[in-house]
């Protein structure tokens, strides 16, 4: 398994100038003719961010300041998670004419599809950056070491994810429909726009506990708006989530890989 494993991420190593150039591609694509470009990436969930902001801070009771970068940094990384999982739903279906010429791994099209979203979201993430270095310095400290790791460990779920939902969406075309109202069902069960403490007071605690978006949250949250280390059990859900999309996309791959050709 680990030698099948790393001959398959060694034939993906040797195609990076094909993915790298369909990733430029993509960005270039998006943004062709835009006067700001990837900057929307930025100002996109700014925008949102102050109109949410001032009314939910009211809602919760809590100063603007603070409130308005949790909802930054729960739309960010939430709006990656979602867009990781629909864009992921299209990736071979978009390179059908590619995979019917080359045969390269098919998982090099879901990397591609997950590089254009981190990318977006690292602009975006610069949003959050300004908006915690100006309004709170005071959590500028050693714990934002972590966050490379963070991104790191975000990346890694969020390919095998992008290429589960592939390969389902090949075989049931309806799932890309489907994944949209899953998504949706999560966000309410998740603490995106929610403080926490709403989940503890109802009784729902395991919600959270179970919930790999709280504890990815955690990752850049702690470290942003608190100035503190991410505790040991997000790092292990955090893993614990690899390890399982991972083993899954693995097998998927193994046993379907060779037919996605009839289905497209």
């Amino acid at each position: 398994m680990l030698i099948s494993l790393s001959s398959y991420f060694l034939r993906i190593a040797k195609a990076r100038y094909f993915w790298s150039n369909l990733v430029l591609a993509d960005l270039r694509t998006k943004y062709r003719r835009s006067y700001l470009g990837i900057s929307w990436s930025m100002l996109h969930p700014l925008c949102i961010t102050l109109l949410l902001g001032f009314v939910m801070s009211r809602i919760f009771n809590s100063p603007f300041a603070e409130y308005a970068p949790y909802i930054l940094s729960g739309l960010i990384l939430w709006e990656f998670i979602v867009s990781t999982a629909v864009n992921g739903c299209y990736a071979f279906l978009n390179a059908e004419g590619y995979i019917r010429q080359f045969a390269h791994p098919l998982a090099i099209y879901t990397l591609r599809s997950t590089l254009t979203t981190f990318i977006n979201l690292c602009f975006a993430f610069i949003g959050l950056l300004f908006w915690v270095v100006i309004c709170h310095p005071e959590n500028i400290n050693g714990s934002w070491l972590v966050l490379p790791i963070a991104f790191l460990l975000l990346f890694l779920i969020a390919w095998p994810l992008a290429t589960l939902t592939a390969l389902l969406t090949v075989h049931f075309r309806d799932f890309s429909q489907m994944i949209v109202l899953l998504m949706q069902a999560v966000w309410y069960v998740s603490p995106v726009f929610f403080l926490p403490s709403i989940f503890e007071k109802t009784g729902i605690r395991f919600l959270l506990d179970y919930n790999p978006i709280y504890h990815i949250l955690c990752l850049f949250r702690a470290p942003l708006l608190n100035g503190v280390l991410p505790n040991l059990t997000n790092y292990l859900f955090c893993f614990y989530t690899i390890i399982l999309f991972t083993l899954a996309a693995s097998l998927a791959l193994k046993s379907l890989e060779k037919r996605v050709i009839f289905y497209l």
